[in-house]
């Protein structure tokens, strides 16, 4: 089994690592890339593109060579990123997962709940990292109390990749205008949501559901980083519809 896994705005592939242990401990067999995404990672010196097209080929370069169909997992704006690769490239994907996602069908004011920044003010001004990513994760997971060892983890991965306002903005800006491809274009196709998300309305997710009359599954409690808050249960949820999509009968939820 092959996965890759997208992360979004702004964050690192270093921030997959409490779901690769999952996704590791329910496919031991697996193989996982992780590509960064232009502006974040190791590609944090590189800007942005605003059309999240010119992203792919970037993404690409950063593959290996194994021509397996891999299941594509993406998260928020990773999400798109999932769906518009998959679009353009059907053929290297056996299936495409979107997690806390959103697109064009839904109002703007729905898509990024930025007024809620003000209650995390760390978010926008910045005192210091630390308090960047404590906000940023008090806006993104509902896992509380906040756990400062992964605060400090974050406050590592900023210092080590550092990303820019001006790529961030960019990246916001491909975002907003990412209208879902349509469906006939697309391999197996599930929809992950939080009913928790206090950061994109779920109903951003709920509109790409029915715009694909697509499978779904929705934790009951979990943030926008759904990856950070129950990892366990989004690897269980990756095997159920790696089941479904084969036949087998799914394990429990």
């Amino acid at each position: 089994m092959r996965f890759i896994l997208l992360r979004g705005l702004g964050r690192d592939q270093l921030h997959w690592t409490p779901l690769l242990n999952e996704i590791k401990a329910v496919f031991p067999d697996s193989t996982i890339e992780t590509p960064d995404l232009p502006g974040a990672g190791i590609l944090h010196r590189k800007p942005s593109p605003t059309a999240l097209a010119d992203y792919i080929p970037l993404l690409s370069q950063q593959l290996s060579r194994s021509e397996e169909p891999a299941v594509i997992v993406g998260l928020s704006l990773g999400g798109m990123l999932a769906l518009t690769w998959a679009a353009l490239e059907p053929e290297t994907f056996s299936h495409v997962v979107a997690i806390n996602s959103s697109c064009n069908l839904t109002p703007f004011y729905k898509r990024l709940l930025a007024y809620k920044a003000i209650n995390h003010p760390g978010a926008i001004f910045r005192p210091s990292i630390a308090a960047k990513e404590r906000a940023v994760y008090r806006m993104t997971c509902n896992t509380r109390p906040v756990d400062e060892t992964i605060i400090r983890r974050w406050v590592e991965i900023q210092l080590l990749h550092p990303v820019t306002i001006t790529n961030q903005i960019k990246q916001i800006w491909a975002a907003l205008k990412f209208s879902p491809p349509p469906r006939a274009l697309l391999p197996e196709l599930s929809i992950i949501y939080s009913e928790g998300d206090r950061l994109v309305n779920p109903d951003c997710s709920r509109d790409l559901i029915k715009f694909y009359n697509s499978d779904s599954y929705v934790h009951p409690w979990a943030g926008h980083d759904l990856p950070q808050d129950d990892p366990k249960w989004l690897a269980m949820q990756l095997k159920n519809i790696i089941y479904r999509q084969s036949g087998s009968t799914s394990i429990s939820h």
